[in-house]
């Protein structure tokens, strides 16, 4: 077995105990997008590990809208939960996270091809993949800002998809910079970066959860 192979069943198994620290531990309504989004991965990754000829550059695309999608409804999803209890800042932050949200999509559909091709991956992805990062950034900042408190398992969810999208970019960046060539090793690296963050998405789902500030 290659590490790379060892790795991702590696990481197989800690999606798998986050989805069932999520439901064992009642977590799953911090989130429900995030649960659809961590279920779903769980069984795409076991589905490509499987069956590997049937994960074709078209699967791929299919499978990246629809995380991408998810990372957008997950951003409108925190905030509505996290800033819900605090009227003034909700109708705010919901206000301009959408006016975000709008925008971005907007831009994406403006700004790629119509029939987006895998080969289109490294020139267009890492642009939309910085808009997640960017909706889910604002919200961690206002939360600072005006000093919300959150359970744990929400700031898990920020503090693990953050850096991880960003890894991601440069990932799909690199992509562009040297060629699908480089695709194996920066495959192994993209790995690494993604396990790290199932194993802290894993802990927190069994962990119990408190309230910060």
């Amino acid at each position: 077995m290659t590490l790379q192979r060892g790795l991702v069943f590696f990481g197989i198994g800690l999606m798998v105990a986050t989805v069932f620290g999520l439901f064992r531990n009642g977590k799953t309504r911090l989130s429900v997008v995030f649960t659809i989004y961590i279920t779903l991965a769980t069984i795409f990754t076991i589905l490509i590990v499987g069956f590997p000829l049937r994960y074709t550059p078209e699967a791929f695309m299919i499978k990246q809208g629809i995380y991408d999608t998810l990372f957008m409804c997950m951003a409108l999803e925190l905030s509505i939960k996290v800033f819900a209890a605090f009227r003034g800042v909700a109708t705010r932050v919901r206000a301009f996270l959408a006016l975000a949200v709008i925008a971005s999509t907007v831009a994406i559909f403006v700004l790629t091809p119509q029939n987006l091709t895998y080969s289109d991956l490294a020139r267009y992805q890492p642009e939309i993949t910085t808009t997640v990062v960017w909706c889910l950034s604002f919200v961690a900042l206002l939360i600072v800002w005006y000093q919300i408190p959150v359970p744990a398992f929400t700031r898990a969810i920020l503090l693990g998809f953050i850096p991880y999208q960003m890894v991601f970019v440069i990932y799909t960046d690199l992509i562009g910079r040297l060629g699908w060539g480089a695709l194996p090793g920066l495959n192994l690296l993209n790995t690494v970066a993604y396990d790290a963050v199932a194993a802290y998405w894993a802990y927190a789902a069994w962990r119990k959860d408190e309230v910060i500030t």
